[in-house]
This record gives structure tokens, C-alpha cells and sequence, in this order.
């Protein structure tokens, strides 16, 4: 990521679902100082703060994310990130295409999240392998199979 120090990096993987599947974009990343200009995503962005503390301007207000936290932002909705204390913060993020939440739901419309972060540890713990076992090896069916929503 371009003159970030060494302690501020991000590290991109993308896996495919299934041998035809949409895309999934995986962004494991760790920042002392690095904010996100306002900015949106086309995707669902489900993260999970591994460290540190993260504040996140949306929907007109400020989010916090502590270790364990998930943080789902939806499509098209514009934020920011940054450190919300000294140490900085740490996540692992998984870029999701709409259709791979609605997939097989009832109605078929998009999900909406009221509060964008989420207290589940058993969840956070779920995402987090998945993350690393995807980020390891992005093989198509090895990654369709270790998602836990599917």
C-alpha cells in the first residue's frame, strides 16, 4: 500500500465460489494511524476487528469496533475508518456481492442491518477462520464451502 510503515499494511486476496461463482474480495489489514477517506462499496463489507480499537463515521453518526466485533456495512452506504485510540486497529473483512447474503433467502431482497455491528462471538470466531482458511488457499470450492453463511 504505497509509503504506509511498517506496521500499516493490507493484504488482498480474492477467492472465487464455486468454479463459476461471483468474486470474494478478503482484506486483512492492520493500521496505527491509516484513515479511510469517506468512500463506499458495492458489496456487503462483513468485518471482524482483531485488535485495537477502529471509529467508523456512518450513517451520520460514529461506530465503535473492539477484538471480537463484527461490523457489516451495506452497499452503497459511504464511511470512514480509522484508529480510535493510540494502538491503532486491526480487521479481517470479507467483501461479499449482494446476491451471495440474498442467495436462497425468502423474498430474495436485500438484507438490512439496523446496527451495523454485532456482538457474536461464536460468529466473529466462524468469520475469522473462514477469512484465514480462504486468504491461505482461495480454491473455488474449498472457499464456497468454509463461508458461514452458506
Amino acid at each position: 500500500m504505497g509509503d504506509l510503515g511498517s506496521r500499516e499494511q493490507a493484504r488482498w486476496t480474492r477467492a472465487r465460489l464455486g468454479r463459476s461463482g461471483p468474486p470474494l474480495d478478503l482484506l486483512t489489514a492492520h493500521f496505527d494511524s491509516h484513515v479511510y477517506a469517506p468512500h463506499a462499496h458495492t458489496e456487503f463489507t462483513v468485518g471482524v476487528t482483531v485488535g485495537g480499537s477502529e471509529v467508523i463515521a456512518y450513517r451520520g453518526g460514529h461506530i465503535h469496533s473492539y477484538p471480537g466485533s463484527i461490523v457489516v456495512l451495506e452497499p452503497g452506504e459511504i464511511h470512514t475508518g480509522g484508529p480510535a485510540a493510540a494502538d491503532g486497529y486491526a480487521y479481517q473483512a470479507l467483501y461479499a456481492e449482494p446476491a451471495l447474503l440474498t442467495d436462497g433467502t425468502l423474498g430474495g431482497g436485500l438484507p438490512h442491518f439496523s446496527d451495523p455491528v454485532l456482538h457474536d462471538p461464536e460468529l466473529a470466531s466462524a468469520l475469522r477462520a473462514a477469512h484465514t482458511d480462504i486468504s491461505a488457499c482461495p480454491d473455488p470450492l474449498e472457499a464456497e464451502s468454509r463461508l458461514p453463511w452458506n
